[in-house]
């Protein structure tokens, strides 16, 4: 890998490599022969979970909180999958999960006060298992240690403890999903709309089908490990969907895929959120998720870069995304999602 001019950044990088050198995992050719994926029931570590299954080079171990979990018990029959009930509050159990495994993916609820503590402590149980981990963070646009955005926040701080300690960690920093449409599946398929502070008319930014997250993870895990400890020195890999289109553009995709009219209702930021808040979302959530729908829209300053290319390390190893916004909208699972019965015709 390339070095930053800086000498403090090059000798902190050099001690990266000199730590990742120990690790069997970062060796030439090393392959892993077990990765675990940790939630399981993610919406990007369920889609992880599949590919690596339907790839079948490496058996997966799935971790859920409990294999009653409807959403654990959809994965829990793929071939190479074995569940492993593990706590991301439970630091024995998740040591234990951990044992015999080679990489590790993380994902873990954006909405919870205590995504730090929980990543944090996976990270450094990993890392004493000679573990390395690939991990999913938040919008580089998002990102920073004065962010009012929470997981904004949060992500920052996990970046800063695992570069602090020189974890072997790969932070995936998407932009906004399209899957977070579904979030208003309820108003949709009652009302033809969806809700925002914001009407959706601004710049373009590059949305990515969480699949195609999925399979950048995917990617990353199974490379070598002289190529897999390049990522670990990056640290951070940009990973974007194949075109550019703003909110109202991805609601009429949706729309076109559906059948039925769905438009974006406009409301005053305070209003959006203290209507999140009467559903009981927390406020400090409800103002983040509000925040980061009107600066996605341009209205609001962000707090870092709007990056909309996939880093050039990960593209140079053949990785593309293979989704369009029209493949998202017409895909089984967000059709289920918004189907309703004597829907109107376009």
């Amino acid at each position: 890998p390339k070095f930053p001019a800086s000498p403090a950044l090059a000798a902190f990088f050099l001690a990266v490599i000199s730590t990742c050198s120990a690790m069997q995992q970062l060796q030439p050719g090393v392959l892993p022969k077990v990765i675990l994926v940790a939630s399981g029931t993610a919406n990007t570590g369920g889609n992880l979970v599949r590919e690596l299954s339907a790839d079948g080079k490496t058996s997966v171990r799935a971790m859920v909180k409990s294999k009653d979990d409807p959403r654990a018990k959809l994965i829990s029959d793929l071939p190479g999958v074995v569940l492993v009930e593990a706590d991301f509050d439970d630091r024995t159990s998740i040591a234990a999960a951990l044992v015999g495994v080679d990489r590790a993916m993380l994902v873990t609820s954006a909405f919870d006060h205590l995504q730090f503590e929980r990543e944090t402590n996976f990270i450094k149980l990993a890392a004493d298992a000679g573990v390395p981990v690939v991990r999913v963070g938040t919008c580089s646009f998002l990102t920073a240690a004065f962010s009012k955005t929470a997981y904004g926040r949060a992500h920052h701080g996990i970046e800063a403890y695992a570069a602090h300690h020189g974890y072997p960690v790969i932070t995936l920093r998407p932009n906004w999903f399209m899957d977070n449409l579904l979030f208003a599946a309820g108003e949709i398929t009652s009302s033809g709309q969806i809700t925002y502070p914001t009407a959706g008319n601004g710049p373009p930014t590059a949305m990515i089908d969480p699949r195609d997250l999925a399979s950048a993870a995917s990617h990353i895990l199974m490379l070598p490990g002289d190529l897999l400890a390049s990522f670990v020195a990056a640290q951070l890999i940009e990973v974007h969907g194949k075109q550019s289109l703003n909110l109202a553009e991805n609601v009429a995709a949706l729309s076109r895929a559906v059948g039925y009219p769905i438009q974006i209702h406009e409301v005053p930021y305070d209003d959006w959120v203290q209507q999140m808040v009467g559903y009981g979302m927390p406020r400090v959530f409800a103002e983040a998720f509000g925040g980061t729908i009107m600066k996605v829209d341009g209205m609001m300053q962000t707090d870092g870069p709007m990056v909309q290319t996939t880093s050039p390390l990960l593209t140079s190893t053949n990785w593309a995304p293979k989704y369009s916004v029209q493949d998202w909208a017409s895909s089984s699972k967000v059709l289920g999602a918004l189907k309703k019965e004597g829907k109107a015709e376009l």
